[in-house]
């Protein structure tokens, strides 16, 4: 049990830690609001990438079979998760913008900039190779959903015709940057050649600047009086991708044989908190957008807890 604890606390507490010391640097002033949104850029458009790049062309030749499988098992979870929250929400939620925000908050995860260090703290490389061979898969339907989320509850004068719809998904998805690296990355993978030093140096100290600079971040975006109000539909929210969610598709992960990396990329996929992203989609297509940053925030806040105790049950019962 003690081995458990103390791979749980190593897994997941370092990435909360620097959470809360880039919160702490933006109330000291240390971190403005512009290097902030500096930083998610340079993140999301070249660290990221770099880093996804470089995984990928070093585990080259890893994966096979398993691997589809795992995203194959990625990709249908979240399709059912998806119609669930279809089913579900327009029956007990009458706000059309209210709609396409919770049924949003249902699939969509912080899978690349919380799911990468925490897949390198529990399975070092072989674990970011796992979750970048899902990732290309994961990310196209967090943005082809999203999009259709809102397209069927969004207010007439933001309701897309069909045609614009498939336009914005398809776009969304071909400027994608980590879609990018990773395709990029898997067509250098295929030449019997290594890069030279040269482009490999550079590109590793880029990709080394993604996990502190989305990290410190994520805690300086954390927005505390965004819980004013009415916060009751976030809370319910918040339980059901939190806790509800994961324990089904880890349940079926579990029956079906996962284990190891495999199983802890299910629970950093579908135990992970809101994506900031979703906050602007929201905004964008007329979601309830204040909802969704609460959702956000909640479900960060409360990952902290189920993160933990998710991997150390699975650890505990030798599952990873």
């Amino acid at each position: 049990m003690y081995e458990s604890f103390i791979y749980s606390i190593n897994a997941v507490a370092p990435i909360f830690i620097l959470a809360l010391v880039g919160y702490l640097f933006k109330n000291y002033g240390l971190l403005t609001e512009e290097f902030v949104a500096t930083s998610d850029r340079l993140v999301f458009n070249v660290a990221l990438p770099a880093l996804l790049f470089c995984e990928i062309t070093e585990a080259a030749g890893g994966g096979g079979d398993s691997a589809a499988n795992l995203s194959l098992f990625c990709v249908l979870g979240l399709i059912c998760v998806f119609i669930l929250a279809l089913t579900i929400v327009p029956a007990i939620v009458k706000d059309n913008p209210r709609r396409g925000s919770l049924v949003q908050a249902a699939f969509r995860s912080n899978f690349a900039i919380l799911g990468i260090p925490l897949a390198q703290n529990m399975f070092g490389d072989a674990g970011v190779a796992r979750l970048a061979a899902t990732l290309p898969f994961c990310i196209a339907l967090f943005n082809a959903l999203a999009v259709i989320s809102f397209s069927l509850f969004a207010p007439e004068d933001k309701k897309l015709p069909f045609a614009k719809a498939a336009k914005k998904i398809a776009l969304s998805i071909a400027k994608n940057p980590l879609i990018i690296s990773i395709v990029l990355a898997a067509v250098v993978s295929l030449i019997p050649y290594t890069l030279p030093t040269i482009v490999a140096k550079p590109l590793g100290y880029l990709a080394d600047l993604s996990l502190p600079l989305s990290l410190l971040s994520l805690g300086a975006g954390l927005n505390f009086e965004s819980l004013r109000g009415n916060i009751k539909t976030a809370l319910l929210a918040t339980a059901v991708k939190m806790v509800f969610m994961p324990a089904a598709l880890l349940s079926a992960a579990i029956a079906l044989g996962f284990r190891g990396a495999d199983l802890g990329v299910v629970l950093i996929l579908f135990g992970g908190p809101s994506a900031v992203s979703g906050y602007i989609m929201a905004k964008s297509m007329g979601g309830d957008y204040e909802l969704t940053g609460q959702i956000t925030l909640l479900t960060t806040l409360v990952s902290i807890f189920t993160l933990f105790l998710s991997a150390f049950a699975l650890k505990y019962a030798g599952l990873i």
